[in-house]
C-alpha cells in the first residue's frame, strides 16, 4: 500500500485543483436587472396607480434562459408562505405594493423564491437581493390577502436561493418603480 500512496496523493491533488475553477465559476453570480426578464421590445412595467387590472396575456414572453448560471436580482418581498415573521416562500416583485395594494406586474416580472433558510421579515415589502439559479416557466401561486386569496401567474422561480437585505441597487426599473421610496439609495 505504501508504494501507491504517492500516486493517490498526486491524483487527489490533481482532482482538487482541477475542480477549483469550476466551483469558482458557480460561486460568481451574475447581477441582472428586471429588464433582462422581459423581451427588449416590451416596455418596462409602470405602476398602475389606477387600480385597474391589466387585461390580456401581456408579459407572458420570458426572455431569461440562462438557468445554468446563478444570478443576483434585487426586488421587494411579497410573502406567499409565512408563519409570523418567518417567510418560507415569497414573490420577488419590482415595486413595493405590487400584487397586494395594486395590480400585479406581468408574469415575466414576477419571481417565485424559496429561500435556503426561512427569511426573517422585518417589514412588509422589504428590499432584498436573491442569488441562485433562475428557472423560466409560467406557473401559478396562491397567497392570502386580508380580503381573501389571490392567484398570481409568475414567469420565473428560484429554489434554494440565498437572500440578503439590499442596501442599494443600480437597476433603473427598480428605482423608478418604487412609489413609496422604500428602497435605500
Amino acid at each position: 500500500m505504501m508504494k501507491h500512496r504517492p500516486f493517490l496523493l498526486t491524483f487527489a491533488a490533481l482532482a482538487f485543483c482541477s475542480a477549483w475553477p469550476i466551483s469558482d465559476a458557480f460561486a460568481a453570480a451574475q447581477p441582472i436587472f428586471w429588464s433582462a426578464l422581459r423581451p427588449a421590445d416590451q416596455p418596462k412595467a409602470t405602476v398602475p396607480l389606477s387600480g385597474k387590472p391589466v387585461s390580456g396575456p401581456q408579459g407572458e414572453t420570458l426572455a431569461w434562459h440562462g438557468e445554468e448560471h446563478p444570478i443576483e436580482l434585487t426586488g421587494f418581498v411579497l410573502p406567499i408562505d409565512q408563519d409570523g415573521d418567518l417567510v418560507y416562500e415569497f414573490m420577488l416583485v419590482p415595486w413595493a405594493g405590487a400584487c397586494s395594494h395594486m395590480p400585479s406586474p406581468p408574469p415575466n416580472q414576477l419571481v417565485r423564491v424559496v429561500p435556503q433558510a426561512p427569511l426573517h421579515l422585518t417589514r412588509m415589502y422589504e428590499t432584498v437581493t436573491v442569488t441562485g439559479a433562475l428557472q423560466p416557466g409560467l406557473d401559478e401561486a396562491q397567497f392570502f390577502m386580508i380580503d381573501g386569496n389571490r392567484i398570481l401567474t409568475y414567469g420565473y422561480s428560484m429554489n434554494h436561493a440565498e437572500v440578503a437585505t439590499a442596501t442599494a441597487t443600480t437597476d433603473p426599473d427598480l428605482l423608478s418603480l418604487s412609489p413609496f421610496g422604500i428602497l435605500p439609495r
